[in-house]
């Protein structure tokens, strides 16, 4: 019995040295993606969820990084989190930010901005979806909702600046050159130069 006993010990050290703890394989493979070891760093993450199918955060980092080579692979296993009850806020928070991200790789802003308001539902003030509404705003030349979510930023950090006082003035001459009304465009990139003289846009567009 005790030489059984033994050699029970004896093998479960044996394996447990043969296994890496998740954490340490996590952690391996984040400082694989540090060190720009992509292939690496997925083969770890994969370890991962293979040894422990809880681990969202490892889901998370693995869809990440496909989410350049495999955009619609990157996007199904980030949505398969979302099913998952009880999760953390911030974990629930880097969900949604995973997933507007994969949705802004695709083009669909449609999604990606719903994704983004369902960050600031769970937190009002993540800064991070604020920036993202304003650049997608940007991108799809919807110059008031731009200045909208703006001006949520500036009540959420408290600071007002001019560069983003011009910043309004630019998006509404670009409204106005849009529509082909160049005068109040004109008159809008002036206004924003005097505003914030070295904000190169309203150079730009003038």
């Amino acid at each position: 019995i005790v030489i059984a006993i033994l050699f029970y010990l004896y093998y479960f050290s044996l394996r447990k040295k043969k296994i890496p703890r998740t954490n340490s394989l996590y952690t391996d493979a984040l400082n694989a993606m540090v060190n720009g070891d992509l292939g690496n760093a997925i083969g770890l993450l994969k370890q991962v969820v293979k040894q422990d199918s809880n681990h969202v955060r490892a889901y998370l980092q693995l869809g990440n990084i496909l989410r350049k080579e495999n955009p619609e692979q990157a996007l199904k296993i980030h949505q398969s989190l979302t099913v998952r009850p009880n999760l953390p806020r911030d974990i629930q928070v880097d969900i949604h930010t995973a997933l507007a991200e994969d949705y802004r790789f695709i083009s669909n802003y449609k999604k990606a901005i719903e994704e983004a308001k369902l960050v600031l539902a769970i937190e009002k003030r993540n800064l991070w979806a604020l920036n993202f509404l304003i650049n997608i705003s940007v991108e799809n030349q919807d110059w008031e909702e731009a200045i909208g979510w703006t001006k949520q930023l500036q009540k959420v950090t408290g600071k007002k600046t001019s560069e983003d006082e011009a910043k309004f003035d630019v998006f509404k001459g670009l409204d106005y050159l849009k529509s082909g009304d160049f005068e109040k465009a004109k008159s809008q990139f002036e206004k924003g130069i005097k505003l914030s003289p070295d904000f190169p846009p309203s150079y730009r567009y003038l």
